[in-house]
């Protein structure tokens, strides 16, 4: 680089202060905010209902139940985001429910929701198909 030792000083600190704010502005971007990773965990899982209409029905009645006080459907995205991370695959998401589900009926954790015999995970999903706008 050629030029008086002034200029090639003023291009050093430009360089620098253009380096400083392009980081500066891609700060927000850096990392997800929680928010947005929530909802995104969300809609995935609620994305493996085969039956969303019904999934509402057993949701309404979860949601009116002690049950949904002590284990809100949105503690089902907090530990499968804590569990997988926010980038799971929707298949890996599904291998981690469905073996969820297992382990649940396997243990006898069970929960009856007007006649459905269900996991609470289950319940949980349903219920998160219902509460979509609360999380």
């Amino acid at each position: 680089m050629s030029g008086s030792p002034s200029l090639r000083r003023r291009w050093l600190l430009g360089a620098a202060a253009w380096g400083a704010i392009s980081m500066w502005g891609a700060a927000p971007w850096a990392a997800p905010r929680p928010e947005i990773t929530r909802e995104q965990m969300r809609k995935k899982l609620i994305s493996l209902l085969r039956t969303p209409e019904r999934a509402r029905q057993v949701g309404v009645l979860y949601l009116q139940s002690p049950l949904a006080r002590m284990v809100p459907p949105v503690a089902l995205v907090d530990t499968a985001l804590a569990d997988m991370g926010p980038d799971a695959g929707i298949e890996a998401i599904r291998r981690y429910v469905v073996a969820r589900i297992r382990r649940e009926f396997q243990e006898v954790q069970v929960i009856s929701l007007d006649g459905w015999i269900m996991s609470p995970t289950e319940a949980q999903l349903c219920g998160l198909s219902v509460a979509a706008r609360t999380l």
